[in-house]
């Protein structure tokens, strides 16, 4: 089913962008944001060409049961804490989820998880004076693609309550925007919900740092949101790794 766009109108105002068909919402926010659009713009695609997810890697969206949205940011807060949006952006998606029935985790620093199987994947990305947060969301029952089955899965799926996508993207925004005030001042808040729903506490995990790879245990997330890992004895901070794993995970 197409997106209801008087109903999308009338819940987020002018500030969504509705395109048919689009290359990246990512990359189209960051047009908008050059061309002076303010903070809080909302890019949204019946059909997405080219979405991607991080490190490059394409992301699947199913037509017309997938929701795959950018929002375009001009935080007040200094640059150094702009990366604590990813963690936010998270648990924003998380607790959305949560209104459905479902009890979501977060696999750091901001993938979705539902009983271990990814349903949300996130890209934030800032240029200059912006973050631009991209959200990829599985929400209805299309089959996913054979080599997705076993890591991947929808929020039908998983028996949540029929939620349509107008409302999971106005939830969405609400809850990132409520948070994006709270990153300054009552961060605290927000990473002890984080680590409620961590999905890597005390599991051994895998990552890549630079180009080396690493094997630890992992001991949650700190104050600031960085990863925490127990290697050899030793807690170390991480505040970015990539190809993260559970050991026992088959990705």
């Amino acid at each position: 089913m197409n997106y209801e766009q008087e109903l999308l109108r009338e819940r987020l105002g002018s500030r969504l962008h509705f395109y048919p068909e689009i290359g990246s919402t990512n990359d189209e926010a960051f047009k908008l944001a050059e061309e002076g659009v303010p903070s809080g713009a909302i890019i949204l695609a019946e059909r997405q060409l080219a979405g991607r997810g991080r490190r490059g890697s394409d992301w699947f969206c199913g037509e017309e049961s997938g929701l795959a949205f950018s929002l375009m940011l001009r935080p007040s807060f200094e640059r150094a804490l702009w990366p604590r949006l990813s963690l936010v952006a998270g648990l924003a998606v998380a607790r959305s989820i949560e209104t459905a029935g479902l009890f979501p985790e977060v696999k750091w620093p901001n993938d979705v998880l539902i009983a271990g199987r990814k349903v949300a994947g996130i890209l934030v990305e800032a240029k200059e004076d912006c973050v631009v947060v991209g959200i990829g969301l599985n929400v209805g029952k299309e089959e996913l693609p054979e080599s997705l089955q076993e890591i991947a899965t929808t929020l039908a799926s998983e028996g949540g309550s029929e939620k349509s996508r107008e409302d999971y993207i106005e939830s969405i925004v609400k809850e990132l925007e409520w948070m994006q005030d709270r990153v300054a001042k009552g961060f605290p808040e927000i990473i002890a919900e984080v680590r409620s729903r961590c999905a890597l506490s005390e599991k051994r995990i895998s990552f890549v740092v630079g180009q080396e790879e690493k094997i630890g245990l992992c001991k949650g997330i700190d104050e600031g949101g960085e990863l925490l890992v127990l290697e050899n004895g030793v807690v170390k901070r991480y505040a970015t790794a990539e190809q993260i794993r559970v050991e026992t995970e088959r990705f």
